[in-house]
């Protein structure tokens, strides 16, 4: 019987889970996700107009290039559909792993190239009107060069030993990547080159004094788990998504709203959701949301977009996008089997549901609110800022509490 490639395995695992995935796509399809994002980019095209039409002499060109061009250059994820058990069963293989590895570098370094090419011609007619001294083009190819080197630089890190100096290495390559970004943005390009021709001998050497494995398995499939968690948490917020046990982080810096929450058998719902939203990766997502939502918002409301009414519309919208994101709360702990055995009400959890959702969805809501509460009212907009908050609260307080009533009751229908 002929074997398997190792190329075959790649594309059946990719299939698999491309196939898998689709209802989800088609749910989040129509729960209007693509509508909002039309309406949001469209806000920002207008907002990006308005910019370009008013550039004002202060502006950070330097800063602004590097805020958007250093992630995009930085951020190197690899997909590659290892489980645990390929340790067992295709370790015998490694020989061949090249190629399978190869086809991984091609399936995200390719839309990685392209999201990069997309930024930098975004941020084109901001960088013409600065004092950068770097051609247009010589500036593109430079960008499409640094990204290729993260890449190869993000693999290296991969096959590290040590976690510690995979972490370190992470943090130094992003740091010479904003530097490297800024250098091309601001200088003249034989300063760039140099700077960012040091930089790369420098990480070379590092990266060849460390020591490395032939091929990270581990690394490789810890970190396909937590992609596969991220999915898995952003679909949860359009439907009913089978999970595996959640990662835990611990940022220690929300820890102290946990301890305020009451130890008794009417709390120990209330106690597990909180704990679930902020030390998971859903509140993850929903901190990162909530951070870029006020830069949007910042943004917008600065610009005083469509009379502070189109900066009010960009509020309104990241607050429904955050409730979408906490949304998954809703299925965390459904089919557990604990929740059979101790003697607790199911009402219990529904209550617990919202007040933890509510008590977030306010926290992030109010945030959200601080750039169009400080910058609207110097701009005589004070109506259209009170008008969103206004939207905003009665959708969190009147509307949301019933809906997620209503989805737990279905659930607990469907499961009957």
């Amino acid at each position: 019987m002929e074997r398997i490639t190792i190329e075959a395995i790649w594309a059946k695992r990719s299939s698999s889970f491309w196939k898998g995935s689709m209802p989800y796509l088609v749910d989040m399809a129509r729960s209007g996700v693509p509508f909002v994002t039309a309406m949001v980019l469209l806000t920002a095209l207008a907002s990006y107009t308005s910019l370009l039409r008013a550039m004002p002499p202060d502006f950070p060109f330097t800063l602004v290039g590097m805020a958007a061009l250093t992630p995009v250059i930085a951020y190197s994820p690899l997909r590659t559909w290892l489980r645990e058990a390929d340790i067992v069963f295709l370790l015998p293989r490694e020989g061949e792993m090249h190629r399978y590895i190869r086809r991984s570098f091609r399936y995200n370094g390719i839309p990685s190239l392209i999201a990069v090419l997309i930024v930098c011609l975004i941020y084109l007619p901001i960088y013409t009107r600065g004092p950068g001294e770097t051609a247009s083009l010589a500036l593109v190819v430079a960008v499409l060069a640094m990204k290729g080197l993260s890449i190869a630089a993000a693999w290296q890190e991969r096959r590290l030993v040590w976690r510690n100096g995979r972490r370190w290495m992470r943090v130094a390559r992003w740091i010479v990547t904003a530097v490297c970004t800024a250098a091309f943005v601001q200088s003249s390009l034989w300063i760039a080159c140099s700077m960012a021709g040091a930089s790369i001998v420098l990480l070379a050497l590092l990266y060849r004094s460390l020591p490395k494995h032939r091929l990270p398995w581990q690394t490789l499939i810890a970190e396909e788990k937590r992609t596969q968690r991220r999915y898995t948490v952003f679909f949860g917020a359009f439907a009913d998504v089978p999970a595996e046990t959640a990662q835990v982080a611990r940022r220690g810096y929300l820890s102290w709203l946990a301890s305020r929450i009451r130890y008794s058998n009417a709390q120990a719902f209330t106690y597990l959701y909180a704990h679930t939203l902020m030390r998971t990766e859903l509140g993850g997502i929903a901190i990162r949301l909530t951070l870029l939502g006020m830069l949007s918002g910042m943004l917008a409301a600065d610009a005083g977009l469509w009379n502070g009414w189109g900066a009010a519309g960009v509020y309104v919208l990241f607050v429904w996008l955050v409730g979408l994101q906490l949304s998954a709360l809703t299925q965390s702990h459904r089919h557990s089997v604990w929740r059979h055995v101790y003697p607790l009400p199911e009402t219990q959890r529904v209550s617990a549901v919202v007040r933890v959702d509510r008590f977030a969805f306010l926290i992030a809501a109010a945030l959200l609110f601080v750039p169009h509460a400080i910058l609207l009212p110097t701009l005589g907009q004070t109506v259209q800022a009170l008008l969103a908050l206004a939207v905003g609260l009665a959708f969190i307080l009147l509307l949301r509490p019933a809906r997620i009533r209503r989805k737990m009751k279905t659930d607990w229908e469907e499961e009957d």
